[in-house]
């Protein structure tokens, strides 16, 4: 009897430890991202941004992204997202990579020598003129 209590304990303890990838699972563009520069756009705008006042966190794991905007400067054409909770998926190729938000394309994704940017004229449909680029740092 002590056996079979030893073997069942066994197996359910073996069981219930998983090693399961999804809890670690990333994408290009996981983790926290400060916005350093929002530029272009019709107006042709070049803001700089203090690290920590606008950052936007993805998460692979759960396909969100959580955006903190900090940004209370009056007269700012565009600042990115208001604060908030997004849904976001990852389109495109080997090649080349677009962020959707909330079932919208965004823009195309960049990640180079430890910047991310999104770039608002690249497109999955094609090259734009009037878009934003935003930079972030880590």
């Amino acid at each position: 009897m002590k056996h079979l209590l030893f073997a069942v304990i066994l197996v359910t303890s073996l069981t219930r430890c998983s090693n399961n990838d999804d809890d670690m699972k990333t994408d290009i563009i996981s983790g926290t991202w400060s916005i350093s520069n929002i530029s272009g756009g019709f107006a042709g705008i070049n803001d700089d941004y203090a690290s920590g006042i606008i950052t936007w966190t993805f998460s692979a794991t759960t396909s969100k992204l959580q955006v903190v905007n900090n940004n209370g400067l009056a007269g700012i054409i565009y600042d990115g997202l208001p604060t908030g909770t997004y849904d976001y998926t990852i389109l495109g190729t080997e090649k080349e990579s677009f962020l959707s938000i909330n079932g919208q394309e965004f823009a195309g994704i960049i990640v180079s020598e430890g910047q991310l940017v999104l770039d608002q004229n690249k497109m999955s449909s094609g090259s734009g003129a009037d878009g934003f680029v935003l930079r972030f740092n880590p």
